[in-house]
């Protein structure tokens, strides 16, 4: 009786064939899991910040109410009520800014009390080119934003049109000038602040996001990292 047996030629055919396969669903595979790390731990810092922020209210009051210009907002109003942390402060882009370091292995940045940039991996983050400035030191674009690090405000005191969606609110993904709270505004194009590719500051991106439930939407323009 003969034994049935492949040859070297359909051997090597089909690994080739498997190859191939793998070639083109790896990258994808990757990048699914990639998002859903990002996905975990933006929705983990918005929850972390803003049961800080109600442990914080109860020493201090109301937050709307706080210290804006105290010299070491961060340290009187946040970091006695985030555990597992440590705060490092640096210079850059607006002068005095820190770096609070998670134990998961993320970054947030805080600039100027208001504005803060999460990494969700902390070996992305670079003092010296997270955002990218001209000559003179004015800010010109945020390159990895929506990618690398991810754009959060809090700014619960500013009563005004351009903040509608942060007075009274606690640490939210940046919305600072959006006229209407929808895919279609967030992502639109010809405004520098949208989650676009042809954005130049992309810090609406976060806010895109959590409109789609902390979800990184199928159509999102950008590969995170």
């Amino acid at each position: 009786m003969t034994k049935q047996a492949f040859t070297l030629a359909e051997v090597l055919i089909t690994l080739g064939i498997i190859g191939v396969v793998a070639t083109m669903t790896l990258p994808a595979l990757i990048q699914t899991n990639k998002n859903a790390e990002v996905e975990v731990k933006l929705k983990k810092v918005y929850s972390v910040m803003n049961q800080a922020i109600l442990r914080s209210e109860i020493d201090n009051g109301p937050k709307e109410y706080w210290n804006f210009s105290d010299a070491n907002f961060f340290d009187k109003y946040f970091a006695p009520y985030l555990q597992e942390v440590s705060v490092k402060k640096f210079q850059s882009f607006g002068g005095q800014n820190m770096a609070v370091y998670f134990s998961d292995g993320s970054v947030l940045v805080g600039k100027q009390v208001y504005d803060y940039f999460y990494f969700p991996n902390a070996k992305n983050f670079d003092a010296e080119s997270f955002a990218t400035t001209s000559e003179t030191g004015s800010l010109m674009g945020r390159k990895d934003c929506g990618i690398t690090y991810f754009a959060f405000q809090f700014a619960p005191a500013w009563n005004d049109t351009q903040h509608k969606y942060h007075y009274k609110k606690g640490f939210e993904p940046y919305k600072a000038a959006l006229d209407e709270l929808s895919k279609e505004a967030l992502s639109a194009d010809g405004n520098s602040y949208s989650c676009n590719k042809n954005s130049s500051v992309k810090v609406w991106c976060t806010a895109l996001i959590q409109l789609n439930g902390w979800k990184i939407p199928k159509d999102y323009p950008f590969k995170v990292k």
